[in-house]
C-alpha cells in the first residue's frame, strides 16, 4: 500500500512501506529477528521504487512486545502522518538517544503483511514460538487463585 506524505520543505511523495528483518539476541541470547520498516519513493512510480529512508531504528536490543518497534524521528520528520493514517499505535514508551526520542509504536498486523508477508510469518513465528516456550516455563493458571481471598499487601484494617 502507498501513503502520500508532506516532507518538511512542503513537498508532496508518495513512498511505499517494505518489511525487513533483522537479527538481534533475546534475553538468554537467541538469536531473534526484528523488524524493520523501510520506506521506497515511488513518487516516480512503482517500477521507479528508490529508498527513501528507514522508518524504524534499532537500539541493539530485542523488544518482548510483537509487532514493535521504535521510530526514528530524527530522520523522518513525518512518521506522524503514518501513524494518523493508522499503521500503527503510539504505545507511551520511548528510547532518548542524544538530544532525540524515539517513539515505541505497535505495528498493525495487517500492515506488517501487506509491507512483506512473508518476512511478516518468518517474523511472527520466530517471536510466537520464543514467547511461548518463556511462558511455558513460567505457568500461571489463573483457575486456580481463590476468587475470596484478598491479595493486599502492607493494608492492616
Amino acid at each position: 500500500m502507498n501513503y502520500q506524505i508532506t516532507t518538511f520543505t512542503g513537498e508532496k511523495r508518495l513512498i511505499k512501506p517494505r518489511l525487513e528483518l533483522y537479527s538481534q539476541k533475546a534475553f538468554m541470547n537467541e538469536d531473534m529477528p526484528g523488524i524493520a520498516i523501510m520506506i521506497d519513493d515511488v513518487t516516480a512510480g512503482e517500477h521507479e521504487a528508490e529508498p527513501y529512508c528507514d522508518l524504524t531504528t534499532s537500539f541493539g536490543e530485542w523488544i518482548g512486545m510483537k509487532n514493535c518497534a521504535y521510530i526514528d524521528t530524527n530522520n523522518c520528520d513525518f512518521a506522524d502522518q503514518l501513524l494518523q493514517a493508522g499503521i500503527a499505535k503510539d504505545t507511551g514508551f520511548y528510547k532518548a538517544s542524544g538530544f532525540c526520542t524515539y517513539p515505541l509504536w505497535v505495528f498493525d498486523e495487517q500492515f506488517l503483511r501487506s509491507c512483506g508477508e512473508e518476512n511478516y510469518e518468518k517474523y511472527s513465528s520466530r517471536f510466537d514460538e520464543y514467547m511461548k516456550d518463556t511462558l511455558d516455563d513460567h505457568e500461571y493458571d489463573d483457575e486456580s487463585e481463590d476468587e475470596g481471598e484478598d491479595e493486599s499487601i502492607g493494608m492492616n484494617m
